[in-house]
């Protein structure tokens, strides 16, 4: 994964303050940025951007469709050389290609590909892995984001048929009739990706703004915009990780998995990571320390729940750790 260009946050961040009235300013400032920072070029990992949402969530958690109706007003223009390159294209089945050739240059939390199955083609996103209490919310942005981008693009061809049947994964939600109204087409929950059921015929229809010239003109913009990415600097490396990490109610990430939200490989997050002085595994611990101590001291959930919470496959590995941690057993920790 590489890093994100910052445009799609700084888009949700103006339809959150529209349409709820939030003031941004405070949970980017926790964050150690501003919007003077926002700019074409700049971008955010995975991590970073998932932190501010993840502070802003919090005051719109009261309104479950809030994603869907964010993400139901992005226009082609937040996406600015990339949607004129797709347009460019010769057909559907081209500007396909050639989006998930460039879908870094995407606001998705989700990986796209593409799948023929006998007279219909799949759109897939498979959804890379968030906070649990985040899952819903940024799934909700993709698909709705998706939806609107895929209208427009119809409209452009003149064609007015939405998809045969979209997925989403995660369980049916009380809300579920919105959903089914707001695509206008059957919306299956409880999948393991996000999927977008279409005609095949549709792909291959011509494109009315199709140009060659246009076309490799664009593609030279994405390959430059995306060489002079410059990310947003906010904090060291450590601190972000160990807030990436409390995001997470349960299981904790793998480091490979962690260093994809970072946009970096293992190798050289490990490297990165050595030279602030640390490494994953103590970040992990004092993560797992901090979230056993609160739990020891708040609930009354077992040492064994605790463990398996944590991450670890026996209560017998995690009373080791945890005596190494503090000199003392879970056990003893909470009767003291």
């Amino acid at each position: 994964m590489t890093l994100r260009s910052i445009l799609a946050l700084s888009f949700t961040i103006d339809q959150i303050q529209r349409n709820y009235g939030l003031d941004p300013a405070p949970a980017l400032a926790r964050h150690g940025m501003s919007k003077d920072q926002f700019d074409g070029n700049a971008v955010i990992s995975q991590a970073d951007e998932l932190a501010i949402l993840s502070d802003l969530f919090i005051d719109l958690s009261h309104d479950p469709l809030a994603a869907v109706k964010i993400g139901s007003t992005f226009g082609l223009s937040g996406y600015g050389a990339y949607a004129m390159m797709l347009m460019s294209c010769s057909t559907v089945y081209e500007s396909i290609q050639l989006g998930i050739r460039y879908q870094e240059m995407s606001y998705l939390f989700s990986k796209i590909s593409f799948e023929l199955d006998g007279e219909n083609a799949s759109i897939i996103l498979t959804p890379y892995r968030v906070p649990e209490h985040l899952h819903r919310f940024v799934i909700d942005r993709d698909v709705a984001g998706t939806f609107q981008f895929l209208n427009l693009m119809q409209t452009m061809i003149g064609q007015h048929t939405h998809p045969l049947e979209i997925c989403i994964p995660y369980p049916k939600p009380l809300e579920a009739e919105f959903y089914e109204k707001q695509f206008q087409c059957p919306v299956k929950f409880g999948t393991d990706v996000i999927r977008f059921l279409i005609p095949g015929d549709i792909l291959k229809k011509t494109l009315p703004n199709a140009n060659t010239t246009a076309l490799t003109l664009y593609r030279q913009q994405c390959d430059e915009l995306l060489s002079k990415r410059s990310q947003v600097n906010n904090g060291t490396l450590a601190e972000r990780v160990k807030h990436h990490l409390e995001m997470f109610k349960e299981e904790l990430p793998a480091i490979k998995d962690c260093a994809e939200s970072f946009s970096s490989s293992e190798r050289q997050f490990r490297r990165d990571l050595k030279e602030e002085g640390t490494t994953y595994q103590q970040l992990l611990d004092k993560v797992r320390s901090e979230k056993a101590c609160k739990l020891l001291d708040n609930s009354k959930t077992s040492v064994e729940q605790i463990a398996l919470l944590l991450g670890y496959t026996e209560s017998a590995a995690f009373i080791r750790a945890f005596k190494k941690w503090h000199g003392i057993t879970p056990a003893q920790y909470r009767k003291r």
